[in-house]
């Protein structure tokens, strides 16, 4: 939510910043772009200590650094960063935090909307109840970018929910309402249709004429709210009229899902693939870019107890992978066949290998890594593939792993086979049974010391069923 300069301050007083209130905070620190400022109310033992000092500074600049790659914000002058309690915020801010909705950036709310924070246009001030809060920071990306007036809420507030990583801003291809309505609503408006409408178009726009050509857009869009008014402009700046982007923006491609999501750089570094262990660094590393490589899939190994991670597009257009854990509590190593599309995960630990580990032909897979320290009698891993596969076809998949000892095999898809050489259609495999009617798996399947490989067959029932295949891996004590 961006709060009014004083050519909007008549339309935009049912949710803008009270000019009269200061934001409290003591200066903690300053860095290139950023003054950091800390309410005094804040319990300090509580909060993160990324967010405070030289961490958070350090957070913001990295924030900074990954929007400039693809806005070229303007240097000289420093936006300052307010981070206040719930109350202190709703009173800076002027809204009242305990409205409904849904949460953004993972911030003060759990579960039930809270107003997390605002950006005070001209006066580069953001309030919010962490950092990097990445909307309203880019409300100050595209002040200093545009310069006076704003644009309507409209394009105010969609170009801020179009560029984010992990934001958890996105909107419904499926859902549209007329953009003859979209256009004359505020960020008051339950709807919320400024930010997922308006951030759907920003993305649009700025995937297919590029984010120059957008902030070109933004410093000229119309500042007064008429709909007549938007569609010339929009007709005369982009030579095409709004009713046709209208509708092919919600135009579900044939390689995507209905769900767009924001925009993200991806400039930060890329995600090591030589199994170097990987610290959790969310100051440095907001994310870990994946970059993809023709033939290769990723490995990625939790620690144990490490969180599995979502993989997600940099563009914001095809569905995120979402890793789900069918057997609770044992190690996992996640194996991604590539697409070709560039990914980030959000936070990282553990280790990530890249190879052939999933492969369309048995001779090409290479072992799959898996962690030294559970293969031992009593130990076990869970495997979990995302094959990335169209779901309307059968695909078949090759996998091979090197095991030191014999184990047992628990698979989730409906056919499977587990062979000791690429001879596969000559009697060199076992299929696992059918499990009892309506269970999720496979029956056991024990299997020898040595190399090991899995031919896997998905059908389009398994796709919908389940778009992961799991291979629970038991070593008998």
């Amino acid at each position: 939510m961006v709060t009014a300069r004083p050519a909007l301050l008549v339309l935009l007083v049912a949710f803008g910043c009270s000019r009269g209130t200061a934001a409290p905070g003591v200066l903690l620190g300053e860095s290139v772009h950023f003054r950091l400022y800390v309410d005094p109310d804040l319990d300090m033992a509580t909060f993160p200590a990324t967010m405070l000092g030289d961490n958070g500074l350090t957070a913001l600049e990295t924030d900074w650094t990954d929007k400039q790659a693809m806005l070229k914000m303007p240097e000289g002058r420093k936006i300052d960063y307010h981070l206040l309690t719930t109350n202190h915020l709703s009173a800076f801010c002027g809204f009242d935090a305990g409205s409904p909705g849904t949460a953004q950036d993972g911030g003060i709310g759990t579960g039930s909307y809270s107003e997390d924070g605002c950006e005070t246009g001209d006066g580069l001030q953001v309030a919010a109840g962490f950092l990097p809060h990445q909307h309203e920071l880019m409300h100050a990306y595209l002040s200093l970018l545009a310069p006076g007036p704003l644009p309507i809420p409209f394009v105010t507030e969609g170009g801020a929910s179009a560029i984010g990583c992990n934001a958890g801003e996105g909107a419904s291809l499926e859902y549209s309402v007329p953009w003859q309505k979209a256009v004359v609503e505020t960020a008051a408006d339950a709807s919320r249709d400024v930010y997922t409408e308006g951030g759907l178009l920003a993305r649009f726009l700025i995937r297919t004429q590029g984010a120059d050509a957008f902030v070109r857009y933004y410093r000229q869009a119309p500042e007064r709210i008429d709909p007549a008014l938007f569609a010339a402009n929009f007709l005369q700046f982009w030579g095409t009229s709004i009713d046709d982007v209208w509708s092919e923006m919600h135009t579900v491609p044939a390689d995507s899902n209905s769900f767009d999501t924001t925009i993200c750089p991806c400039t930060l570094p890329a995600l090591p693939t030589d199994g170097t262990p990987i610290t959790d660094d969310p100051d440095t590393h907001p994310y870990w870019r994946l970059d993809p490589a023709a033939g290769e899939s990723l490995s990625l190994m939790a620690p144990d107890g490490g969180q599995l991670q979502n993989l997600v597009d940099c563009q914001g257009v095809a569905a995120a992978v979402v890793p789900v854990s069918t057997f609770g509590g044992v190690p996992v190593v996640q194996v991604l066949a590539s697409d070709g599309r560039t990914r980030y995960i959000p936070s990282a630990s553990g280790a990530a290998a890249a190879g052939s580990y999933v492969t369309d032909s048995c001779a090409a897979a290479v072992p799959t890594p898996l962690p030294a320290s559970l293969l031992h009698a009593g130990g076990s891993v869970e495997i979990i593939v995302q094959p990335i596969v169209n779901p309307s076809s059968s695909t078949t998949l090759y996998l091979q792993l090197q095991l030191p000892i014999a184990a047992s095999i628990v698979s989730n898809v409906s056919t499977v086979e587990y062979c000791g050489s690429c001879a596969i259609d000559q009697g060199s495999c076992q299929a696992a049974p059918n499990a009892d009617a309506g269970s999720a798996f496979l029956e056991e399947v024990s299997v020898p010391a040595g190399p090991l490989y899995v031919r896997v067959i998905l059908g389009p029932e398994d796709m919908i069923s389940s778009p992961q295949v799991f291979l629970m891996i038991s070593f008998p004590s």
